[in-house]
């Protein structure tokens, strides 16, 4: 017998046994009801695929936000579904109309803010980061861009970097590909480039190459970023449900889950330095 159907029978025998009066039982109803809600739908989820933070691989959804999410939803008890859609502006009006309950990996918008709760919790900071050959670990640091004086930095053809860094005075080296840079910097043809720093280390660490990589610890740039929820959807509770998502990524942070999802995709040697969310 079904969990809600087995709830309801047990509340129809306790009627029947205490003879509870009718505004009693009108009082119980609705909260029976209420759970039957609550169990009768998934938690509806889009986003937009990118690994390695959410992608399609042998017919089964991966990445860090996936394996994140099935945790967080485990903890809660609460069943989902997931869809990944290319268009991240579809997915924003699926949440808008109601349509969809929570949406993954979104920065913070005043415009965004209107429609989406955003939780306090965030545990990615997409940042681009100055990478390096592992032999100049602790040969090259960078508090201001003078650190980096005298140096060949790789920038990509057409990429929008800070004014800032563009304006430096720094020597560098443009490429037409971003896919070159790696292989440029391992090659001594370079030796600083900023680079997406979780991406470039998922793709480092499938190529093999990781270990020869390492990167400076500021970055030139970096926003935390949040699974958001949104305001016109009708599952029960949404506000409530973003503040147990928060104290469950807080315990999932505190008891290292957090950090051994991180390592599935980026390995070991850098995670401390990307975990945690701002």
């Amino acid at each position: 017998m079904p969990i809600v159907n087995r709830a309801l029978f047990r509340l129809g025998m306790i009627l029947r046994q205490r003879r509870l009066s009718a505004l009693t039982a009108g009082w119980m109803l609705p909260l029976i009801l209420f759970a039957n809600a609550a169990l009768a739908r998934d938690l509806i989820i889009l986003a937009t695929p990118e690994e390695p933070y959410k992608f399609v691989e042998n017919g089964i959804y991966k990445g860090i936000d996936v394996d994140v999410i099935d945790e967080v939803m485990r903890r809660l008890g609460v069943t989902y579904s997931l869809e990944l859609i290319e268009s991240g502006t579809r997915i924003q009006q699926e949440a808008m109309s109601g349509r969809a309950d929570m949406l993954l990996l979104f920065s913070r918008k005043p415009e965004r803010m209107e429609f989406l709760h955003y939780p306090e919790e965030s545990y990615i900071d997409i940042s681009w980061n100055f990478f390096i050959r592992a032999e100049d670990e602790g040969k090259i640091e960078f508090r201001d861009f003078q650190d980096l004086a005298g140096l060949q930095i790789g920038i990509t053809q057409d990429f929008s970097y800070t004014p800032a860094f563009l304006g430096s005075g720094l020597n560098f080296q443009t490429v037409p590909r971003n896919t070159l840079q790696i292989g440029m910097l391992l090659a001594g043809r370079t030796d600083a480039v900023p680079m997406n720093t979780i991406s470039t280390l998922y793709e480092e660490k499938k190529a093999g190459r990781l270990e020869k990589l390492s990167y400076l610890a500021r970055p030139l740039i970096t926003k935390p970023y949040y699974n958001v929820f949104a305001k016109a959807s009708s599952f029960p509770d949404i506000e409530g449900l973003v503040e147990r998502y928060d104290a469950t990524i807080r315990a999932m942070k505190a008891d290292g889950t957090l950090d051994s999802i991180l390592v599935r995709y980026l390995g070991e040697r850098h995670v401390d330095k990307v975990s945690g969310g701002t």
